[in-house]
């Protein structure tokens, strides 16, 4: 497996993760009514966004992407038969190392409030914590680590 950053030319390939996901899956027509397009998305990672991707057998297989204006860990998507490799933590934890670079002193997503998910698992595990429930989504935020 092989982590690097995202390029604009890695777009396409995201957008075939984050179709696939098990939880929280959203087709692209549902994403564009988001206003996430993959244009949209490349001017996003010119300007507030950066990301990491998971390449193994030939293609990208997860990928995460934070907000650097906001402090927003945006997104994480790994393809299901890729879950539990550890892929999902490692990429989390390259975009946390980002987004505490900029100095921020908390970070903040969204995730589904359902107990059991995968998703609110690995992020409280990894020392996020339930904030609140707004219009059915939980939000969880991380304060920076020592």
């Amino acid at each position: 497996m092989e982590f690097r950053a995202v390029t604009a030319e890695d777009v396409p390939a995201l957008f075939v993760v984050r179709v696939a996901t098990r939880e929280n899956a959203l087709s692209r027509e549902a994403l564009a009514r988001q206003g996430v397009t993959e244009e949209s998305l490349r001017a996003m990672l010119g300007s507030s966004h950066r990301g990491w991707l998971c390449q193994a057998d030939g293609r990208v297989v997860g990928f995460a992407m934070g907000n650097g204006t906001t402090g927003e860990l945006w997104v994480l998507a790994v393809l299901p038969e890729y879950e539990g490799r550890g892929i999902g933590s490692r990429l989390l934890r390259l975009a946390e190392d980002w987004l505490w670079s900029l100095g921020w002193a908390e970070l903040w997503l969204w995730t589904s409030p359902q107990p059991g998910r995968r998703a609110r698992q690995l992020y409280g595990r990894r020392g996020w914590t339930e904030a609140s429930v707004r219009d059915g989504r939980l939000l969880m935020k991380k304060t920076r680590p020592g």
